[in-house]
């Protein structure tokens, strides 16, 4: 099976890939990835740019620099996004320890707003409300956790 990327650049903005992959029956199969612009894009760009710059009139190195810097401040960006992701993975599973002990938390807002103390029975991993504690008091978001004691 032949597989072909065809890869669009008339938006630099926005490049999308599409994978064809053909069978033997004649049928064809499309999916789209990636519409971002991600690092290696980037650097394949600044390589095309500098592979066919006009050799008597070459970029300025002050061009160069700036394109170097914007590079380095995306791979920092990402490199900050996968720590942040791998904090909040520890921290979801930190929550484990909690079974079993009294925590306090604050229930409502504004006036309506009382502080509760619960003992945690079980805690889950919603993947959008986030690390839930199904506690005796009903179930709280790790957020409004606000202390954590033993029992006894």
């Amino acid at each position: 099976m032949p597989v072909t990327d065809v890869t669009n650049y008339s938006n630099l903005a926005n490049i999308s890939t599409t994978q064809t992959t053909s069978t033997s029956s004649s049928s064809s199969v499309t999916t789209a990835t990636n519409d971002t612009l991600g690092k290696d894009a980037f650097l394949k760009l600044l390589v095309a740019e500098l592979s066919n710059q006009d050799p008597l009139n070459p970029m300025e190195d002050r061009e160069f620099i700036s394109q170097m810097a914007t590079f380095s401040s995306l791979e920092q960006m990402q490199n900050m996004n996968n720590t942040l992701t791998s904090m909040s993975e520890a921290n979801k599973f930190n929550a484990v320890q909690y079974i079993g002990k009294a925590i306090a938390f604050t229930s409502g807002d504004g006036e309506e707003a009382v502080q509760k103390v619960a003992v945690v029975n079980h805690v889950w991993f919603d993947p959008k409300e986030g690390t839930i504690l199904d506690t005796t008091e009903g179930e709280v978001p790790l957020e409004k956790v606000e202390g954590v004691s033993v029992i006894g």
